[in-house]
């Protein structure tokens, strides 16, 4: 079970009425609690709200979001139960539903989706999980890991009201996010939207001109999220839902701008874009890939390039190195970049668990500051490649499907590494603070 403090409601009807922005503190609380145990707090927590409603008559639509927005948001404080995150899918392996396209045990490793070519477990992404809620229970604004696809899926129960904004408007919400919605708060952290536990009112974003969509979801329905379209939303009453991840060829300008993204922020990202564009390539997917193999090989030789002018050592991963972590590759040390092609370290020493051997790794474009340090010991600079120049020239292949992108692409593309990495160079580097890592069960 997953607490939320300020999410809730067990207090008086409040006096303001004006939708104002607000933050919850999700706080982990492993419990156990039965369906009906859940159902019996979300009808208490009803009556609290609206003891005028009788012979368990239930508020309507209307009256749940203007209590979301002017009721809740006034509250000092109130409190849910939210069971959310829980690994697993209620959808049948067998029968009608089970083997349907669209069963969310099954969506994610669609023979489209790029998520197929992540050769490890990654609950939430390529795993659905359930979510058990009640009213008010929510989820706040935010966009998926890496600007991914996501696809909700609600059971049964009562409707959830979703809020979304376009990708062709990300840059304005943030812009409001950090002006009007939470100025001091993001001063004092400015990983703040990240947290997913900030709520603005749609009507404020309206006020600065970002349009929002709004969808009622009821039972036996879907909503699709774009990528990096910000969503938001809360639960009316008990309900039963699962989501998951997927991506379409189109999805890969985006991948590039999540990259960039994660870099600034020195964050390692969910998934090793690098590994996956290899693997979909080796496959022939499509003509996307294709061209974004071309991209990311043409980088990838630059910038092998300029390190070897730099005088370093190189040598190929030995089988274990490229093994290790079903082949997903170390995280930049500077940027949290995950190196799957190819990394920098002092040393050519490469035993893992070791305490006798501490190395440091680097992406292609954070070596030189590995190599300050060369002059203090820890041996040489050493350029490590998981495939050599001629594979990698070969990798392009024609796709086996063609074109087929119906999503607007992102109106900046940036190359693999520059612009990611001017970005990345420009946030301040945390003192004392490791890389924020990614839970991934390998």
């Amino acid at each position: 079970m997953r607490g939320c403090r300020r999410c809730g409601c067990g207090a008086a009807r409040p006096a303001s009425r004006t939708a104002t922005p607000f933050t919850c503190s999700f706080v982990p609380r492993y419990a156990k609690y039965t369906i009906a145990q859940l159902r019996s707090l979300d009808s208490a927590l009803r009556e609290e709200v609206w003891p005028e409603l009788s012979g368990g008559k239930l508020p309507d639509e209307g009256q749940v979001e203007r209590w979301f927005w002017e009721g809740l948001a006034s509250e000092a404080e109130a409190r849910i139960l939210y069971s959310s995150d829980l690994e697993g899918t209620a959808f049948p392996e067998s029968g009608t539903y089970g083997e349907h396209a669209w069963s969310l045990a099954r969506l994610a490793n669609h023979e489209r989706s790029l998520l197929r070519f992540v050769e490890y477990s990654i609950p939430g992404v390529n795993a659905p999980m359930l979510y058990f809620g009640m009213l008010f229970s929510m989820f706040c604004w935010h966009v998926e890991d890496n600007y991914m696809y996501s696809v909700s899926y609600l059971h049964e129960g009562a409707p959830k009201t979703w809020y979304g904004v376009s990708p062709a408007n990300a840059s304005e919400f943030d812009r409001v996010f950090k002006t009007r919605g939470f100025p001091d708060q993001v001063a004092a952290d400015p990983q703040l939207l990240l947290k997913k536990s900030s709520m603005l009112p749609p009507s404020l974003l309206l006020e600065e001109g970002v349009p929002v969509s709004r969808v009622v979801q009821r039972p036996g329905q879907f909503v699709v999220t774009l990528p990096q379209a910000y969503h938001a939303g809360f639960s009316h009453g008990a309900n039963t839902a699962e989501a998951v991840n997927f991506m379409l060829a189109d999805w890969l300008p985006y991948a590039r701008l999540s990259m960039a993204a994660y870099r600034a922020l020195r964050r390692e990202p969910v998934l090793d874009i690098e590994q996956l564009v290899v693997q979909a390539a080796l496959d022939s997917h499509s003509a996307e890939v294709e061209h974004e193999a071309q991209d990311l090989v043409a980088e990838e030789l630059r910038l092998r390039r300029q390190l070897r002018k730099s005088g370093c050592v190189e040598q190929l991963m030995e089988p274990k190195d490229r093994l290790y972590a079903l082949g997903r590759g170390p995280p930049c040390f500077v940027c949290g970049h995950v190196c799957h092609l190819s990394f920098a370290q002092l040393g050519v020493d490469r035993s893992h668990g070791t305490s006798h051997s501490p190395r440091t790794e680097a992406c292609l474009l954070h070596a030189a500051e590995l190599a300050e340090g060369a002059a203090e010991g820890g041996g040489p600079l050493t350029l490590f490649t998981r495939y050599d120049d001629a594979w990698l020239q070969q990798l392009p292949r024609r796709g086996k499907y063609a074109a087929s992108a119906t999503l607007q692409p992102p109106a900046e593309v940036p190359r693999y590494h520059s612009v990611a990495a001017l970005a990345a160079l420009a946030a301040p580097k945390p003192s004392g603070e490791k890389l924020k890592k990614q839970k991934v069960r390998r």
